[in-house]
């Protein structure tokens, strides 16, 4: 059963620089997200706040966890529990999980084909570029439904997708 036809999505975004005398450099592009299904979000989930984990903080939540005068709600719980395990993740992973395609273009007013390749290479001459799309995805995915970054799904869809 489908309830929506669309499997991705569209979000706009702009990645800002460092320019001369105090300026900012503008860059904007458009990013296609995967739609993540729960159980895919929610892996991805304890992935990033492994990220978060140093070994002092395992430490204390495992103290807390198997502490049985502390009270933790089940569904609490078994998140803590699954993020203690979890592998953490770098933008560069979250990316290639998420992110199908991009709509940018390089100082010529040419469009940039997305591939994982063209990504890491504007990552490396726009430095925070990957940040600035994880970052991305997570402000309008947090949107809910009533997204207004990101756009309607029945857009014409790009050359470099299948779906």
């Amino acid at each position: 059963m489908a309830v929506i036809n669309s499997v991705a999505f569209w979000a706009p975004g702009t990645l800002y620089l460092p320019g001369d005398d105090g300026k900012r450099i503008e860059i904007k592009f458009r990013a296609r997200f995967k739609r993540l299904k729960k159980s895919e979000r929610t892996a991805l989930e304890h992935r990033i706040e492994a990220n978060k984990m140093t070994k002092e903080v395992r430490a204390l939540l495992r103290q807390r966890l198997d502490d049985p005068a502390e009270i933790i709600a089940d569904g609490v719980r078994a998140f803590m529990e699954a993020t203690m395990v979890a592998k953490p993740i770098t933008d560069a992973e979250f990316l290639a999980i998420t992110l199908v395609d991009l709509d940018i273009k390089d100082v010529d007013g040419e469009p940039i084909m997305y591939t994982p390749a063209a990504v890491a290479q504007l990552e490396e001459e726009l430095d925070g570029f990957e940040a600035e799309l994880v970052r991305l995805y997570v402000r309008t995915t947090n949107e809910g439904s009533s997204a207004q970054g990101a756009e309607k799904n029945s857009e014409t869809r790009s050359g470099t997708t299948s779906s």
